[in-house]
């Protein structure tokens, strides 16, 4: 085939994805996101009349109290657990990247388990150690006589955000210094300057932006977060679960859009910071890293290092472990732990939770390869055709960055409760918002993977003869496969401890075992919870394991590629 017969053919597919992806992206993402906007602006039940617009819903906070407080306490836990993440997680980093340290990859995956468990079982587990009847609140008691204050409300929240999201820290600073070219600190250190001035000068200016993104990161996925303040909340309520109520309790979806709409501009003020700060500052290194750095092997520094590791991964880990010692747990005795262990609770949970389980599964898997599929050919569209219109496909894509999860499922319950396309009810509701929101997932780390395979091997193929599905077939795809499928276990791994879009899109026939988790969570059915929630951490580690054994990655670089 000639090679101008190639690209035509190549750019004629190339404009028919990009027709395809327009349009799943405006009826599923501009349309739902199109009428919470809209729908804000007007009371319940009223028509969509100029006559009828009305500021009400967002004037709520500044004349409800309770409005007041729920943006106050969001806003305060998520900046709270983005500095105490930062506290950990900078230290944490450098003595792994920067110190000699035994078992620095285990060190990584470790530190990577954190994200991979549905946050919310996190915020289970303190209950089950800090509780009004947790093992560390009854053992304390008994033994020094200390009343632990209570895990209900701020303290609580922003412990779980900050032990279940500090490896956004830890991985990204670990990844800037990895590669930042350590000749700049030989350099300096040569000239006399000493260890403190060194790190001032240069080395926190190098991972600045890392530890930026860390935060923003951090950030948003607090304020975007409904399981952990649902879990730990109480009567401290945060923009989420308010959300959540005027669904529930009125399901007034105008309201809970205006909700949802602050939030969005929230999170959208945290990633303009976070781009200015990224252009504002030269943060370049005239070349990469070509050898490791220089590590410290000072025993004393090394001890300090190893403790401090241990001590943050123990601190993070062994509430979940907590979790599995209850899921066996009979009986409990007057004492701190079990008397009697039995496996009383899975048989309970696979007698009554099984389609749950099932039900996870499925919407995962679908969602996932829906996502793999789309993802891969707009990254394709976006990165190797020069087609007008593209920069609009890749500003769409990365709207589900924006918006919470509780959000999108507000746009989605919005856009398709109603209307031509009824979807609510029925599992592709679901199906549809978990797509919408991991889509970037396959979107960023494909279009990076493809962006490093050089266009000269098609270009040979297209003068070869081979086709444009052959060369797609044989050589594009097949070389963009470890970024998709970098993109793809996250996908799948967070689709199935997702909550908070769940909460709002499920309905009975379709409960996921997040909802069922939440619903003997809310029953205080603690056994049957920490059965369901051993297993759905047991088929996440699974998802990602699996991901790391195909592609040779550890966790924590598995992380790093999205």
């Amino acid at each position: 085939m000639p090679a101008a017969s190639w690209w035509r053919r190549a750019d004629l597919v190339a404009a028919v994805v990009l027709g395809l992806a327009a349009l799943i992206l405006l009826v599923f993402l501009v349309y739902p996101i199109s009428r919470i906007i809209l729908n804000s602006f007007f009371r319940l039940d009223e028509p969509l009349r100029l006559a009828n617009l009305t500021l009400e819903h967002f004037s709520r906070f500044a004349s409800s109290s309770l409005y007041r407080k729920a943006l106050l306490h969001s806003l305060t836990v998520s900046l709270a657990a983005s500095v105490l993440a930062l506290l950990i997680g900078l230290p944490m980093a450098f003595f792994v990247a920067r110190v000699k340290v035994p078992g620095k990859t285990l060190l990584l995956s470790l530190g990577t388990l954190p994200l991979v468990v549905p946050p919310f079982l996190g915020a289970y587990s303190w209950i089950l150690l800090l509780g009004r009847n947790g093992i560390l609140t009854n053992l304390l008691k008994r033994t020094l006589g200390l009343q632990l204050p209570s895990i209900y409300g701020a303290p609580g929240i922003i412990l779980a955000f900050t032990l279940g999201y500090f490896p956004y820290v830890f991985l990204l600073v670990y990844g800037a210094l990895a590669s930042a070219d350590p000749s700049l600190e030989e350099s300096a250190q040569i000239m006399g300057a000493g260890r403190f001035r060194i790190t001032r000068t240069i080395t926190l200016p190098l991972v600045t932006p890392a530890i930026a993104a860390g935060m923003v990161i951090i950030f948003m996925q607090s304020l975007g977060s409904f399981g952990v303040p649902a879990v730990l909340g109480g009567e401290y309520y945060v923009l989420t679960t308010l959300i959540y109520f005027q669904i529930v309790g009125y399901f007034d979806l105008n309201a809970a859009g205006a909700i949802a709409l602050v939030s969005v501009a929230f999170t959208a003020v945290s990633l303009f910071l976070l781009h200015h700060l990224s252009q504002r500052r030269g943060y370049i290194t005239v070349t990469g890293a070509t050898r490791a750095a220089r590590e410290l092997q000072g025993r004393g520094i090394r001890a300090a290092a190893m403790a401090y590791c241990v001590l943050i991964l123990a601190v993070a880990l062994i509430p979940h472990l907590v979790i599995l010692m209850t899921s066996f747990a009979e009986t409990w005795g007057r004492g701190a732990l079990p008397t009697a262990f039995s496996l009383g609770n899975y048989r309970r949970v696979f007698a009554n939770a099984w389609s749950p389980m099932q039900n996870s599964l499925f919407l995962a898997t679908i969602a996932t390869l829906t996502a793999g599929v789309l993802g891969t050919l707009m990254a394709y569209v976006a990165v190797r055709k020069a087609l007008r219109g593209r920069w609009l496909l890749d500003l769409t894509i990365t709207l589900p960055f924006i918006f919470p999860g509780i959000a999108v499922g507000v746009a989605i319950l919005s856009g398709f409760s109603s209307g031509p396309l009824v979807l609510s009810g029925t599992w592709l509701i679901l199906a549809v918002a978990y797509v919408i929101r991991r889509i970037p997932y396959i979107f960023r780390s494909a279009s990076a993977a493809l962006t490093q395979i050089d266009p000269a091997m098609e270009e040979a193929s297209a003068t070869c003869g081979a086709s444009w599905l052959r060369t797609s077939l044989r050589i594009t795809f097949p070389l963009m496969l470890p970024g998709v499928l970098a993109g793809a276990s996250i996908t799948f791994s967070t689709l199935l401890g997702e909550l908070s879009t769940t909460i709002i899109l499920y309905s009975a026939q379709w409960k996921t075992m997040t909802v069922a988790i939440y619903e003997y969570l809310l029953a205080d059915l603690l056994g049957p919870a920490s059965a369901l929630g051993t297993l759905l951490t047991l088929a996440v580690l699974a998802s990602m394991l699996l991901a790391n054994k195909l592609l040779g990655r550890t966790l924590g670089s598995l992380f790093r590629m999205v």
